[in-house]
C-alpha cells in the first residue's frame, strides 16, 4: 500500500472511530495528513469506500502480530489464557478499532456484513480456537459442553470493555482503565475469569 493510503487511513480510523460514518468528515481527515481530498477520492473513491477500508484495515491492525499466535504445544488450558492476554494487549494498541466496531454496531454492522475480509478474518480466528477447545475437551482439561463461540465472545468483550466503558468508570469511580497499573489488573483478571470459566471441573 502507498505511504499516502496508509497514511489517510490512521487518520481516518481516529475520524471514523469518534464519529461514525454519518459524523466524520473528510476535511478533517485531510487537514490532519498530508495530502488533499482528492487523493482521498482518487485511492478510495468515496467517503463510504474510505469507511470501508478503514474498517478492513482496523481488523488487519488488530490481528498483527496475532491474537491466535500460540505456541505449537501450548496446553488447552492456558492457550485460552495466552488468547485472552494477547487479546486484551491488541484492544488496548488499538483503542480506536474498539470504538469503530462500536460505531459500526450501533448502525447493524451493514459495512461488516459486506465485508469477505473481515468475515473471512473472524471465521479464521473461530477455526482457531475451536481447535483448542476441541483438544481440551478431548484431554479432559476443558468443560465438555463448552462452546467455542462462547467463549470468544466471552473474552472479545471482556477484553474491549474497559476501553469502550473507560470514561464511564472515569466519571462515576475515578478509576481510569487505561492507567498501566489498572489495565494490567484488569489483564490478569481477565485471564483468571476466562481460564476458570473453561476448565473442567475436576470434582463433578
Amino acid at each position: 500500500m502507498e505511504p499516502v493510503a496508509l497514511d489517510i487511513l490512521k487518520v481516518a480510523l481516529s475520524e471514523f472511530a469518534n464519529f461514525g460514518l454519518a459524523g466524520a468528515r473528510v476535511d478533517a481527515i485531510v487537514a490532519r495528513t498530508q495530502t488533499s481530498k482528492r487523493m482521498v477520492y482518487y485511492h478510495f473513491g468515496s467517503k463510504e469506500g474510505l469507511y470501508k477500508a478503514v474498517l478492513e484495515y482496523a481488523y488487519r491492525a488488530v490481528r498483527e502480530p496475532g491474537p491466535f499466535a500460540i505456541p505449537h504445544g501450548t496446553a488447552p488450558l492456558q492457550a485460552i489464557g495466552l488468547l485472552a492476554a494477547q487479546a486484551f494487549d491488541s484492544f488496548c494498541a488499538q483503542p480506536d478499532f474498539v470504538r469503530l466496531t462500536l460505531q459500526e454496531n450501533l448502525q447493524g454492522a451493514p459495512y461488516l456484513r459486506a465485508s469477505p475480509e473481515i468475515v473471512q478474518l473472524n471465521h479464521a480466528g473461530l477455526a482457531g480456537l475451536e481447535h483448542i477447545v476441541h483438544a481440551g475437551q478431548a484431554d479432559g482439561t476443558l468443560r465438555p459442553e463448552l462452546r467455542a463461540i462462547d467463549v470468544y465472545i466471552n473474552f472479545v468483550g471482556l477484553c474491549s470493555y474497559h476501553i469502550s466503558a473507560r470514561n464511564s468508570y472515569q466519571a462515576v469511580f475515578g478509576v481510569d482503565l487505561a492507567e498501566p497499573a489498572q489495565a494490567q489488573a484488569r489483564r490478569a483478571a481477565i485471564v483468571d475469569t476466562l481460564i476458570r470459566y473453561v476448565r473442567a471441573d475436576p470434582h463433578p
